[in-house]
């Protein structure tokens, strides 16, 4: 191997080691951005997990969420931008739906039955989050 291929192979490692921490902080940018709007909490490694109301709670650290709230358990993925089939969707609900609904995706996977509901930050936070920032829904 000659020294311009050790040069590309070196460059090609760095900018995979770049790629990687920008994906990083990408999603740890989500998960702090998440926990905030819907008063949750970040999940760290730990076994207990103390919610935003008082209460402890044991997680499975094998496996944990990335954000807890009072009633959900969020799994947070940014990319750097979402899949067309998504914004499709997303708009055809937004632009059929009456004035005074909440438009909601859903996608449906056939062969393992699967169905996925999707729908905008501002209408989800508006159903689930109150004013004063408390999360609604079972305590």
């Amino acid at each position: 191997m000659n020294s311009v291929q050790k040069a590309r192979v070196g460059k090609w490692g760095m900018d995979i080691s770049r790629k990687v921490r920008q994906s990083r902080a990408r999603g740890r940018y989500g998960e702090q951005r998440l926990a905030k709007k819907v008063n949750g909490v970040v999940v760290d490694k730990n076994k207990f997990c103390k919610l935003p109301d008082g209460r402890f709670i044991q997680i499975d650290i094998t496996h944990p969420p990335d954000v807890l709230n009072a009633t959900f358990a969020f799994e947070s993925k940014w990319l750097k931008s979402a899949p067309e089939s998504l914004k499709k969707v997303m708009a055809q609900a937004v632009s059929n739906a009456p004035f005074g609904f909440v438009p909601v995706g859903v996608i449906g996977d056939r062969g393992c039955r699967e169905v996925f509901y999707i729908m905008n930050e501002q209408d989800f936070l508006a159903l689930h989050v109150g004013e004063n920032g408390k999360t609604k829904g079972r305590v």
